[in-house]
């Protein structure tokens, strides 16, 4: 099974808006997804329960008809292995998790051996985007750190790692590191001598790091050292007073001696993966896997626009439609909240939208 195509999904970075959109309804078609939606049990009793016929619905603009889902529905579906069976359109071949709420309540997420490639194609956009140039990353150590299994995070290391090889020719050694094992195999001694170009891992597993490591801290990224992080917004604001929040790139840059840090947000329940360009304004939203929405607050479904239609500065819920073969999420309500930075053409020369992400809802999806 090919993995990836290394010219196609270049072509796609590049199209034109008019022509992702019209992509994504051939998509639709193709996968049939309304009617193999509405076979699943997630989907199929709701949508009956409202009137909404499957054959009746065709294109990006028929999801304004259908009801959102949200991380409950997921919890729901996972509590009992007949739901689960009635829910799933294939039978998958792996699962991943992501936390939900209350704790320690998780959403598994099924992948097909298709869903699993699209992910692996996905952590190799977002490694080819960050990275940009040789003059970059050409030849560079990458000190990633993973989360404990089986967060969905934790595989990150090991797929760019094999994307890496398999693009040719290599332009990256990595160094996997588990935080759970700080001062236990002792592998923050030997990144010290290594000293990486590029450091990866969530905001909380850095600042671990940085507080394990105490004075070290400085001798850990060979200068210029770059960052890649996730877990939470980099340039994040406090929602509820409106007042600027702790600036967690700055802070990042700052105690490891970063001279650039990038965000990439990734999720257990979206098999895409978005990340920031060497432009740094705002996180591409990729238009030829999924569908993009945003509920304003204070909206109803009703007043849900795509992102790329959206007004630049909108902010509110972060909704997509992705077609997972094992189980598509239609509507999904992420609980996350972004705003919109633009739908035109970025300086980096991708096409697709770019948003910002702000962190959690006050008040939302709290699944």
């Amino acid at each position: 099974m090919e993995l990836f195509e290394p010219h196609a999904d270049q072509a796609a970075l590049h199209l034109a808006l008019g022509d992702l959109v019209a992509a994504t309804d051939r998509e639709l078609a193709e996968r049939d997804l309304y009617r193999q939606a509405a076979r699943s049990a997630l989907y199929g009793p709701r949508w009956r329960a409202a009137g909404i016929k499957p054959d009746q619905l065709h294109g990006r603009e028929a999801l304004r008809r259908l009801p959102f889902i949200e991380g409950q529905d997921l919890l729901a579906m996972a509590a009992s292995q007949a739901n689960l069976r009635k829910a799933l359109l294939a039978r998958p071949r792996a699962w991943v998790t992501s936390r939900g709420s209350p704790a320690p309540a998780k959403k598994w997420l099924p992948l097909t051996l298709d869903d699993s490639a699209h992910w692996f194609s996905r952590a190799r956009r977002a490694l080819e985007l960050v990275t940009g140039s040789d003059e970059q990353g050409g030849e560079a150590l990458f000190l990633a750190m993973n989360e404990a299994m089986p967060h969905v995070s934790n595989a990150l290391p090991y797929l760019w790692e094999r994307a890496d090889y398999l693009a040719g020719p290599r332009r990256f050694e990595f160094l996997i590191a588990a935080t759970s094992m700080l001062w236990r195999n002792h592998w923050e001694r030997f990144a010290l001598q290594k000293q990486p170009a590029w450091l990866a891992g969530s905001v909380a597993d850095a600042r671990l790091l940085a507080r394990e490591l105490g004075d070290d801290v400085e001798l850990l990224v060979s200068p210029p050292g770059r960052g890649l992080f996730w877990g939470e917004p980099l340039d994040s604001a406090d929602l509820a007073a409106g007042a600027p929040a702790p600036a967690t790139r700055r802070e990042l840059q700052e105690t490891f001696g970063l001279v650039e840090t990038f965000s990439l947000y990734l999720s257990a329940e979206c098999r895409e993966m978005y990340a920031e360009c060497p432009a740094h304004d705002g996180l591409h939203l990729w238009m030829d896997g999924a569908i993009h929405e945003i509920v304003p607050a204070g909206a109803d479904r009703a007043e849900a626009l795509f992102v790329d239609q959206a007004p630049a500065g909108l902010e509110g819920e972060y909704v997509f439609t992705g077609w997972g073969e094992a189980l598509p999420l239609v509507r999904y309500r992420t609980g996350d909240r972004i705003r919109v930075v633009s739908a035109e053409p970025c300086p980096c020369g991708c096409t697709h939208p770019r948003v910002q992400f702000l962190g959690r809802m006050a008040a939302a999806n709290a699944g």
